[in-house]
């Protein structure tokens, strides 16, 4: 086996082949099937080798074989890395290149390219700026709670006066010009509406304040009344009680009067005495018909008090009721908008033009449209 690889007098193609391989060991790096044809040769004469480790020949014979194995493996691998370090130094010089390569032809690619991008770029901005406006029609379009009629109309003008060039929408311009006309028809009857409601607001107000304005008058006047009552209440009971002072102030001077004549005017006495007697009753009736006639005049007071209050309580009544049926009237109004609102945008998702779409839900709220209706 030992002249099987190291030389090639035995002239079979697997010593030749043998002989080859030793001579360039890369040649089985490249060619799996000569590999095996080599290796099957080398094997053929390994196996022609009879292991004997009972003698020292026997053991020489079986290390110096598995040295030669081990040289063959030792010069094909080397020749594998000799191989591999050109392939490097090949793929170096290829890299390089395509190095070169790429960054000339990017740069040429970018030089021939550069009108057109130019144009792209400017492209961009001009449709970055159409869909701005289109973004900015629809934003307008967005009526709050917090928009007034002077609000919404400066954005109605806004934008009724935004021109929209062909040059620049191009294409966007049928987009943009839905957009511009659907933002105008919704600020326009946003405006309408809210201008209705301002008004109906500031009637309300109106009528709020004249309808305090009133009250307080009336009340400013029942007061006025009651404090002139109190005090003709007043004076008269301070001139009875002088009436009744100065009649006591008679009395006790008759009294000493008629004890001083006692003796010589008994029988006037008895007389003025009965006299005075009459005449105290006819006073104390003029007093009883007097405080009638004031308890009376009091409880007329009285009637027509409450009936002013009466009248003050249900005319407030129905101020408060006309206010209630305009807030209720003007939250229905807002209510039956939002929903034909929603129905309109629902219909227009179907392909149907915005105003075809408005001509359908006004109809159908009218009840023009049989066996259809909308529920607010």
């Amino acid at each position: 086996m030992a002249q099987a690889l190291r030389s090639v007098e035995d002239e079979t193609p697997q010593t030749a082949l043998v002989a080859q391989v030793n001579a360039n060991p890369g040649l089985v790096l490249l060619d799996k099937e000569r590999f095996n044809q080599f290796y099957e040769a080398i094997k053929e004469e390994t196996d022609k080798l009879v292991p004997d480790t009972t003698t020292e020949k026997g053991r020489k014979e079986i290390a110096s074989m598995a040295f030669k194995v081990a040289k063959t493996k030792t010069a094909i691998d080397a020749a594998g890395k000799l191989l591999n370090e050109e392939a490097r130094a090949k793929i170096n010089i290829v890299d390089a290149a395509r190095r070169d390569i790429r960054d000339k032809l990017d740069a040429l690619k970018d030089e021939v390219r550069r009108p057109l991008t130019e144009w792209e770029a400017k492209e961009e901005q001009r449709v970055d700026a159409c869909n701005a406006a289109i973004a900015r029609f629809k934003s307008a379009a967005i009526v709050t709670l917090e928009d007034t009629a002077a609000s919404v109309q400066a954005r109605y003008t806004e934008i009724k006066n935004t021109a929209l060039d062909d040059g620049q929408f191009k294409d966007l311009l049928p987009s943009a010009e839905h957009f511009k006309g659907a933002a105008e028809f919704a600020l326009d009857a946003a405006f309408a509406r809210l201008t209705k409601e301002e008004a109906d607001r500031a009637e309300l107000d109106r009528l709020r304040a004249e309808a305090a304005e009133r009250a307080e008058r009336e009340r400013a006047e029942a007061e006025a009344k009651a404090a002139t009552e109190a005090a003709e209440r007043a004076q008269k009971e301070a001139e009875a009680r002088a009436a009744r002072a100065a009649e006591e102030e008679r009395a006790r001077i008759d009294a000493a009067a008629q004890r001083a004549e006692e003796n010589a005017r008994a029988a006037e006495q008895r007389k003025a005495e009965e006299e005075r007697a009459a005449a105290e009753r006819a006073h104390a009736e003029a007093l009883a018909a007097e405080k009638r006639r004031a308890d009376e005049a009091e409880a007329a007071r009285q009637a027509e008090a409450d009936r002013i209050a009466r009248e003050t309580a249900a005319r407030e009544a129905d101020e408060k009721a006309a206010a209630d049926a305009a807030a209720a009237r003007a939250a229905d109004i807002e209510h039956r908008s939002k929903i034909m609102g929603a129905a309109k945008v629902a219909i227009m998702g179907m392909g149907v033009g915005e105003q075809a779409a408005i001509s359908i839900v006004r109809a159908i709220a009218a009840g023009d449209v049989p066996n259809v209706s909308i529920k607010f």
